[in-house]
């Protein structure tokens, strides 16, 4: 639920105002609501990680559909800064962990990106 109601609504938002078309609107307003908001839900998850490997007691479902937001969001839409990446003390080796396994590995070669 917290991927669903949380991470992925307010993260496609900070994608929408940061590399999408939304860049283009002068009021700087909700821009900001997205990048706070999406800092909020990163402080949450961060504390959550806080002596954890996984967001539940095992690797779950939850790891692999949060995963591909903080994923792009930092690489890929180049928005680590604004939503405060950096300040995270658990979460970015959480990511490293997910994208370590073989499976997701795998996954990341599907389709091919040749």
């Amino acid at each position: 639920m917290f991927q669903m109601g949380g991470i992925g609504p307010m993260f496609g938002q900070v994608v929408f105002f940061h590399h999408l078309a939304g860049k283009e609107i002068d009021d700087p307003r909700p821009r900001q609501r997205y990048y706070d908001e999406a800092r909020r839900l990163l402080g949450v998850l961060d504390e959550r990680m806080a002596g954890r490997d996984w967001i539940v007691d095992d690797y779950s479902i939850a790891d692999i559909a949060i995963c591909p937001w903080l994923r792009t969001l930092k690489d890929y839409y180049g928005a680590g800064e604004e939503v405060g990446w950096a300040r995270l003390k658990h979460v970015p080796g959480w990511l490293d962990r997910l994208l370590a396994r073989p499976a997701v590995q795998r996954g990341l070669t599907i389709p091919s990106r040749g």
